[in-house]
């Protein structure tokens, strides 16, 4: 479910991308997928048919732009809510 759900941001992020020519920042979030950040052109969404899900475990998933790993950064730190972890305590990203 959390690898469906990350895809799902990603393409609406990348629709996002295309509207206002940059990603929302990690200020903005991905609450910016679904409300209008200030000062945003462009922005034609909203990007999510609801509120951005949360993951599995009931937390917001983390974002971050510009990405640690990959261009943009969307996690969960999986059941324990802690970095790291192995089986369902392990984390899960776009990069996996």
């Amino acid at each position: 479910m959390v690898v469906v759900q990350v895809k799902d941001l990603e393409q609406s992020l990348e629709i996002y991308k295309l509207d206002v020519g940059s990603f929302p920042t990690s200020e903005q979030g991905l609450d910016a997928l679904v409300r209008k950040p200030a000062g945003v052109a462009g922005w034609n969404g909203p990007y999510l048919k609801s509120d951005v899900p949360l993951d599995p475990w009931n937390r917001e998933y983390i974002y971050k732009y510009p990405g640690e790993r990959v261009e943009v950064d969307i996690s969960s730190y999986g059941q324990d809510g802690s970095p790291g972890g192995e089986g369902e305590d392990s984390d899960v990203g776009n990069w996996n």
